[in-house]
């Protein structure tokens, strides 16, 4: 066991868990087959989780090379794995009778993890060539959560939601 530990992967283990946001908002989209707004929306919300994914395994190949710059091997497995566990219990509910309300409350959960705070935490660690390359390869986070709060307000009627989507 102590060597599985050697091997975590901050990026790898990261782009898994983005790829499980993927999954979900995939599913989402095929929940709503007959409303085609709310299904493209959630397409394109999983497409750009695939996308992120594919960008922190580039940059994971790219930081391979830098001689003077390795990324931080305190940052948390624990972390990684209780949001993966998160993420995949989403994944292993059965979710035929969600409605569209119900499928925006578990975006915003998933969208207001700390997820973020581990991608800053990454950018900090690694030093500034590891940074840019990541802001450079990598969509905002900002620019998706504009998006999903645009969402909220077109398709949500939830009071509680909305003000959620407000704060993010």
């Amino acid at each position: 066991m102590a060597m599985a530990a050697e091997n975590f992967d901050p990026l790898e283990r990261f782009a898994e868990i983005e790829r499980l946001a993927s999954k979900i908002y995939l599913r989402f989209s095929h929940l709503f087959l007959h409303q085609a707004e709310v299904r493209d929306f959630w397409w394109d919300m999983g497409m750009e989780e695939e996308q992120h994914a594919s960008i922190l395994l580039a940059c994971r190949e790219i930081i391979e090379n830098y001689e003077d710059e390795k990324l931080d091997p305190s940052i948390s497995r624990e972390k990684a794995d209780q949001l993966k566990e998160q993420l995949s219990s989403y994944l292993g509910k059965g979710t035929p009778s969600l409605d569209v309300e119900e499928a925006f409350k578990i975006a915003l959960e998933i969208e207001t993890s700390e997820i973020d705070a581990i991608y800053s935490k990454l950018l900090q660690l690694g030093g500034p060539k590891i940074a840019q390359t990541m802001q450079n390869l990598g969509v905002p986070a900002s620019v998706q959560r504009q998006k999903l709060k645009a969402a909220l307000r077109r398709f949500c009627s939830d009071a509680q939601l909305l003000a959620e989507a407000e704060r993010l």
